[in-house]
């Protein structure tokens, strides 16, 4: 009997050895078709940790699109699964654990994370993409005139563009409280803003791309605040890369993978519009004319930059605290090192090979010099020589002073 029963053991263990019964992550390609809200992305790695990603189909959210289109989270030897959530609810999903990693406005995210919400920046990705606009004819001209108007937002508080708003106010001088302010805000679902606009229930709308650029070009509206170009937001970055506290703690590798793949993602972004603009659309990641999203796409910096983002809050969070967004309780610097992560990426890894702003202008120059010199000019010759050689060949040996330097070009004289 024991030996039966041995027998048996062995007959049922042995298979299930050999056809390795423990269970093992299972991947798939993504599907955007987005037939589902969630879409499933692994690479080949010894780490089984499937990191959560947000998208919300942002035209904007490019790297993080390209990151998978192009594989960058891939070859940094992620696996991931990509969830899709609403913007507005982005800080409800990371509080719950669905999301772990993301990409977003920054100026949104700042009070929620006084409030306790914990994420971490670890880079900033690209700037722009918030405008406030009025009718062409309007007599509003300046952020000044906003006093005493009514200006249609998609939300209060922690919404982006009533920040950049509030925040712009703030710097013109006037009261940004929604209590007894300068401007009455108008909360709108963010498809009735231009409509909302047109019939004059408010003054201005402020929102954010690509509907922002779409109302601006299909109702012929006018920006008096757009950040992509506006000196006083161009070169901030509006846009960071964020990971949860508890993803640096328990897998710090993991957070600084996602943002080495996000900024290579950014950057090719930003070499690539026309194709990243094609791409968006055609696999349905967002929505409109590719053409006229690559030139919205155009406007911004998708130069990717870890000192970005920090810098970024150093802008944002005293202005934050001055208007009442962000409590007391911390000063800004406490607040800035409790948010912000420097995960150690190589940015010179990334930018590998790229000239710097300097060599690129002097190179640009250069050429703009050849192009315009003659050929008979690409010679040396000394100050002094009255006429170049050149010159000399075309039958002006015997010409005149006067007629010598009528004939030299400008580059020779």
């Amino acid at each position: 009997m024991k030996k039966f029963i041995s027998k048996l053991l062995l007959t049922l263990v042995i298979p299930c050895l050999l056809a390795g019964c423990a269970n093992s992550a299972q991947t798939s390609s993504p599907d955007n078709s987005e037939a589902s809200s969630s879409q499933s992305v692994a690479a080949e790695t010894t780490d089984d940790y499937v990191l959560k990603i947000a998208y919300n189909n942002s035209l904007c959210e490019a790297p993080i699109q390209m990151g998978v289109e192009k594989n960058f989270f891939e070859e940094e030897g992620l696996k991931f699964e990509m969830v899709k959530i609403d913007a507005a609810h982005m800080p409800e999903a990371i509080g719950s654990g669905q999301i772990e990693a993301g990409f977003g406005l920054l100026g949104k995210y700042l009070q929620p994370i006084d409030n306790g919400l914990d994420i971490k920046v670890t880079a900033g990705i690209h700037t722009g993409c918030t405008k406030v606009l009025v009718p062409n004819d309007s007599d509003i001209k300046s952020v000044a005139d906003l006093k005493g108007k009514k200006v249609g937002t998609t939300g209060l508080g922690a919404a982006a563009p009533t920040i950049i708003t509030k925040r712009s106010l703030y710097h013109a001088g006037l009261n940004p409280s929604d209590e007894n302010g300068d401007v009455e805000f108008a909360v709108f679902s963010g498809s009735d803003l231009a409509q909302a606009l047109q019939n004059g229930a408010v003054d201005a709308i402020a929102n954010s791309d690509p509907a922002a650029s779409i109302a601006e070009k299909e109702l012929g509206l006018r920006p008096i605040i757009d950040t992509a170009t506006d000196d006083e937001y161009k070169n901030e970055y509006c846009c960071i890369s964020f990971v949860t506290g508890d993803l640096i703690k328990n897998h710090p590798d993991i957070a600084k993978k996602f943002t080495t793949a996000i900024m290579k993602s950014s950057k090719w972004v930003s070499e690539n519009i026309e194709e990243t603009a094609k791409i968006q659309v055609e696999k349905e990641w967002v929505s409109g004319d590719p053409e006229f999203n690559a030139k919205v796409l155009s406007t911004y910096n998708y130069k990717p930059s870890v000192k970005g983002g920090l810098e970024a809050l150093k802008t944002s969070v005293p202005d934050l605290k001055a208007i009442g967004l962000i409590s007391d309780n911390k000063t800004e610097d406490e607040f800035i090192n409790d948010v912000f992560v420097d995960l150690g990426v190589d940015e010179n890894a990334i930018f590998a090979g790229e000239k710097s702003d300097n060599e690129k202008s002097e190179e640009t120059s250069k050429d703009s010099k050849e192009a315009s010199v003659p050929d008979c000019c690409e010679h040396e010759h000394k100050e002094s020589d009255t006429v170049p050689d050149c010159c000399e060949e075309n039958d002006m040996k015997t010409a005149s002073d006067s007629e010598k330097a009528a004939a030299i070009p400008d580059c020779c004289a």
